[in-house]
């Protein structure tokens, strides 16, 4: 699909090298000499250097005849600006990055009057990514599928787990009422697509696939399960918290925010009155041991320092069993750590990019009739989890899964059946209409067929 893409900061970065590993045609207009290097030495796109708002710039970038448009500079109002011009030049479907929580507030009206498809907010959207992981206190990472009907949660084996030094066959225990698949294993740098004889080590990364109900009795079923969240304590009150609070407030959860800056304390007072706000630096051991970091279920590290969050998460599971997810700008410090040093790490950037490519495969399929619905980066983007739509016959359906050719890289981790969601056998089968959810230790898979070998 051919699309034009105006901005290229650290989210649009992020999305454009996400949108052309996904295969698509992309044009990149941004008005930083700087940022056009950087990526174009990174990238396979063509770049333009100029201003996006200027018509000429978006009809040399080929707007007129591109897809989709997408605008993710850091200002809102140009964002929409250059959506209204490039609908103006033809273009069917806009996309807009929004921030401000006013525009945001006004997202219905402003799609109907200036005709723009979808308006994304990346804080937004981090903050509900963050309260889904706070659903499952034991995970590192939660993705939904189907519309909710699947869940592939990402959890670490720890030492004197049950599943330490158990086989997978042994997984699904004789009366238990839901079934799960470990899909895949990350073990140190490597990446295993499991058999049922494979063994789970203390310190892997495992994904499990299955319905909700089915996570939650594995979760409990071999101790991995913590209390419910009943307390959060924040660092920083940057947007994310401010959504988040808003989020964790309705749900029953008690919010406390550490702020460094006092004017930010006053609005955070204002916007989430039933919160408490609490002045001073986050980092600071001695202040969080004063304000119950010891004691409290969650911690959530937001401020718009990588160091300070990574410092104090560190230090949050040092002095409490409280789940731990950190909120890092910069990707390459994840890999610094054991998987035993942080709990969940979150990039809005990666989080951006998901919610935007989810998007374009939806125009894409409506454009062309791909199969595929989602697609989300797992295991630190080494593999993949797909979601097929069977919406053409196959030689591949009606036959027992142990009967097909399917690539030594790829595992059917699940496949949705009107509103069932079945962990296959050897001898269950797809079907038309089924939705399919497919984890790929490769990027070789982008349709339906390409799970299979001849």
């Amino acid at each position: 699909m051919k699309i034009t893409m105006v901005g290229l900061g650290t989210v649009g970065k992020a999305i454009a090298m996400r949108l052309s590993d996904e295969g698509h045609d992309i044009t990149a207009v941004d008005i930083d000499e700087n940022r056009i290097e950087e990526i174009a030495g990174s990238v396979d796109i063509m770049t333009i250097t100029g201003n996006g708002m200027d018509h000429y710039i978006l009809e040399e970038a080929g707007t007129a005849d591109a897809d989709l448009f997408i605008a993710v500079t850091d200002d809102d109002a140009m964002n929409m600006l250059c959506c209204l011009m490039a609908k103006k030049l033809g273009v069917k479907h806009a996309i807009a990055r929004v921030r401000t929580v006013e525009y945001y507030r006004q997202m219905v009206f402003l799609k109907e009057e200036l005709g723009i498809s979808l308006f994304f907010n990346p804080e937004n959207e981090t903050a509900i990514e963050i309260s889904r992981i706070l659903r499952y206190p034991s995970a590192a990472k939660v993705d939904s599928f189907a519309k909710g009907k699947a869940e592939i949660v990402e959890f670490v084996i720890s030492h004197g787990m049950e599943l330490e030094n158990m086989p997978l066959t042994m997984l699904n225990k004789p009366g238990s009422k839901s079934r799960i698949l470990i899909c895949l294993v990350k073990r140190g740098e490597e990446i295993i697509i499991p058999k049922g004889t494979t063994v789970l080590m203390a310190e892997d990364i495992a994904y499990v696939v299955g319905a909700t109900d089915g996570v939650h009795e594995f979760i409990k079923t071999y101790g991995i399960y913590k209390r419910k969240i009943k307390d959060v304590l924040l660092l920083g009150g940057g947007r994310i918290s401010l959504y988040l609070g808003k989020l964790l407030l309705q749900s029953g959860i008690r919010v406390k925010i550490i702020e460094r800056v006092p004017e930010h304390c006053e609005i955070i007072k204002e916007i989430l009155p039933k919160s408490q706000v609490i002045l001073g630096e986050g980092a600071d051991p001695d202040l969080l041991l004063e304000e119950g970091i010891g004691n409290t279920d969650a911690f959530v590290a937001l401020s718009g320092s990588d160091r300070d969050n990574i410092i104090s998460s560190i230090y949050a599971k040092k002095v409490s069993g409280c789940k731990v997810i950190t909120k890092l700008k910069d990707s390459r410090y994840r890999s610094m750590f054991d998987v035993s040093e942080l709990d969940s790490v979150i990039l809005p950037t990666s989080v951006a990019a998901d919610f935007v490519s989810s998007y374009v495969r939806g125009v894409a399929e409506s454009i062309s009739s791909a199969d595929i619905m989602a697609l989300h980066k797992i295991a630190d983007g080494k593999a993949e989890v797909l979601e097929f739509k069977i919406v053409e016959d196959s030689p591949h359906l009606g036959k027992p899964l142990s009967e097909l050719n399917i690539r030594k890289k790829v595992i059917i981790g699940s496949i949705i059946r009107a509103d069932k969601c079945i962990i296959p056998g050897g001898s269950d089968s797809m079907r038309k209409g089924d939705t399919v959810i497919v984890v790929s230790g490769s990027t070789e898979v982008r349709k339906f067929e390409d799970i299979f070998y001849e």
